[in-house]
């Protein structure tokens, strides 16, 4: 029980001071970065007229995958420095692919429900997609740990 205890209480005690820094000035530094660097390349794939408007609330997906990549025991500090400064602009990346989509879902339906129903999907990738890149970055040690697992599993479920 201990171990899992130890990794929730080390992630929850990375996660709480992160939140904080993005609600108290993270998420508007963020926003000027995102309209600074993302305008120009919608404009390029051809919306210029294309409003970005306010960050979305979904684009905190820094917070967990920052935690994963601090917390994570086993892998070595090249792996988690260049996993994470990678992860980060894939992040990005898929910020501006979640604007985009959402562009063209308000150009094609309009602000209805359908453009919701339209980039629903896209929404789920991107508020699960911090948890897949850290489990990418991070596959050997949850492999290790899902053997681990796994085997005292089927040692403890012997019959004598």
């Amino acid at each position: 029980m201990s171990r899992l205890l130890l990794p929730l209480a080390k992630f929850i005690a990375v996660t709480v001071p992160l939140t904080w820094l993005w609600l108290e000035g993270g998420r508007e530094a963020y926003h000027r970065l995102f309209i600074d660097v993302a305008h120009p390349m919608l404009v390029g794939l051809g919306w210029p007229k294309s409003q970005l408007g306010s960050v979305p609330q979904r684009f905190i997906s820094y917070v967990p995958f920052l935690a994963l990549m601090l917390i994570t025991p086993g892998i070595t500090m090249s792996r988690r420095f260049w996993g994470t400064v990678i992860g980060c602009f894939l992040l990005f990346l898929s910020h501006a692919g979640f604007v985009l989509a959402s562009i063209v879902a308000y150009d094609h339906y309009g602000e209805t429900p359908d453009a919701i129903r339209a980039v629903f999907g896209v929404m789920l990738l991107l508020d699960s997609f911090p948890f897949i890149l850290w489990a990418v970055i991070c596959w050997g040690v949850i492999r290790n740990v899902v053997e681990e697992a796994s085997g005292k599993i089927f040692r403890d479920t012997k019959s004598p």
